[in-house]
């Protein structure tokens, strides 16, 4: 499970992995585009990797959507943010766009909205989400528009 948020340039996110009952704090859930675009990845982890490949090599064409579930959910949820501040979700059944200062997606999304409406930075959100969701576990990653990744 995995929690990523995004306010004011920034997006973080837990670092945690589950594979059966064990969890490993060092999965890789954030990249940045060449043209800046912030991306988080919720979900499978070899649906993500195959995410994060087709960012490392450009981006060209249509993203990779993973997979639709049966109850009608995505193997794929990926929070993506445009230089230009422009939230979108990316899941297998398309985009969907948010005009919101901040958002918050994943197993801690209502921890971290939460705190970020009351002021957090993406970062304290995600701390907050460690402290108090099962799903999300440290340290905390983060990346930022115009930073180098």
């Amino acid at each position: 499970m995995t929690t990523i948020a995004y306010r004011d340039g920034v997006m973080a996110a837990d670092s945690g992995v589950w594979i059966g009952d064990a969890v490993l704090p060092f999965a890789r859930k954030l990249i940045k585009g060449t043209d800046g675009t912030l991306y988080g990845l919720c979900g499978s982890a070899a649906e993500a990797q195959t995410f994060i490949e087709w960012v490392k090599a450009g981006s060209e064409g249509d993203y990779p959507r993973g997979e639709k579930l049966d109850d009608g959910g995505s193997s794929l949820l990926v929070l993506s943010v445009a230089p230009d501040g422009v939230i979108r979700i990316l899941t297998a059944r398309g985009a969907e766009h948010f005009d919101a200062p901040y958002f918050a997606i994943g197993a801690g999304n209502v921890g971290a909205l939460c705190a970020m409406k009351a002021g957090a930075t993406a970062i304290g959100a995600i701390e907050a989400a460690i402290a108090h969701a099962s799903g999300a576990v440290g340290p905390v990653q983060a990346i930022e528009h115009g930073s180098e990744e």
